[in-house]
């Protein structure tokens, strides 16, 4: 009976921990959809900005086309906010099973993108600058050599 007990408290610590990882990540994901509605908000400022450059300069069809893609963005960032984490991935998983291709792409360029986004904030500079010195060391020359 002892030994029954025993494997039922094992049993429900490991349901507890499974739970606590299963809500640790949904608070990341939340937190990561929290930045990403942000960084979709402010790159569809920055192209709104910049399409008054463009109408200033005789460009009325590019500015229009900045337009757009603020717009689609913007409208993009509140439909992620607005949504919660199983929708979003109930959508992602019908949009790859309909459109397969097109949602390997789209993973490729948002990878992409994130990678660049990282790069350019000042804390990721850093990191990549100390790599890239380690990354770009001579290699050690050997006595026998030329």
């Amino acid at each position: 009976m002892e030994h029954l007990n025993q494997d039922t408290n094992q049993g429900g610590r490991s349901t507890g921990m499974v739970d606590r990882v299963r809500q640790t990540a949904a608070d990341q994901l939340s937190a990561q959809k929290t930045r990403a509605t942000e960084a979709l908000g402010s790159v569809a400022a920055a192209i709104r900005q910049s399409s008054q450059p463009l109408r200033d300069n005789d460009q009325p069809m590019l500015a229009d086309y900045a337009g757009k893609a603020a717009g689609q963005l913007e409208e993009l960032s509140t439909r992620l906010r607005e949504r919660d984490l199983t929708e979003l991935m109930d959508d992602a998983k019908r949009f790859a099973r309909r459109q397969p291709a097109l949602f390997v792409g789209a993973a490729f360029a948002a990878g992409v993108l994130a990678a660049r986004f990282l790069k350019s904030s000042p804390h990721g500079q850093r990191r990549f600058r100390s790599s890239e010195a380690l990354d770009y060391a001579p290699a050690p020359r050997h006595a026998g050599g030329r």
